[in-house]
């Protein structure tokens, strides 16, 4: 009897958790109003990623951003450019670079990314804030290491950013704009 009731009670257990895995993949594949992503903002010939919708009306070039950033002042701007550069690990960060050849690290706020398959010199818009901050020595390095995990990086261009690593020596304070939304042409 006591094996009878052993064994009853391992079928109920073992039958139970069947059911219970049979009712997750059910779940998985439909999904409700409330799991459903809504994109933040469409628009014909982008993709939008990030928090916030990006007023591309708005949106300044490149020059202007220079010219109304040079005193450094913390403000909110659009600005429509080309990105010179990608994080190639994880599309967590884009670079663009000012007329005078300054670049501008654009980070994304609340940590969103973009494909790390964009093109290098692909149009995007962008909406967020423009500071000048100090960069440390590891971040400066590591953001240089991210670069060349690129697949398709030159040796060329991995031993200029390879000696742009070594040559790193201290932190800098250098502009970057943290972005709540960006617009990545198709």
């Amino acid at each position: 009897m006591k094996k009878f009731i052993t064994l009853l009670f391992a079928g109920t257990i073992l039958f139970s958790c069947g059911e219970a895995q049979e009712k997750t993949s059910t779940d998985e594949e439909v999904l409700t109003e409330e799991e459903v992503i809504v994109p933040v903002q469409e628009m014909d010939g982008y993709t939008h990623f990030g928090t916030q919708a990006v007023n591309d009306e708005a949106a300044i070039s490149i020059d202007s951003f220079a010219t109304v950033f040079s005193n450094g002042e913390t403000a909110n701007y659009t600005l429509k450019t080309n990105l010179s550069s990608i994080c190639a690990k994880a599309g967590c960060f884009v670079i663009v670079t000012l007329p005078d050849s300054t670049d501008v690290r654009v980070m994304f706020k609340d940590h969103f990314t973009i494909p790390t398959d964009t093109e290098i010199g692909t149009e995007a818009i962008f909406t967020g804030e423009a500071m000048m901050d100090t960069t440390s020595i590891a971040d400066l390095q590591h953001y240089i290491m991210d670069e060349m995990e690129d697949e398709d990086i030159t040796e060329e261009k991995k031993a200029k950013l390879q000696a742009k690593h070594d040559a790193v020596i201290a932190p800098v304070f250098e502009p970057i704009f943290i972005a709540t939304g960006i617009l990545v042409k198709n």
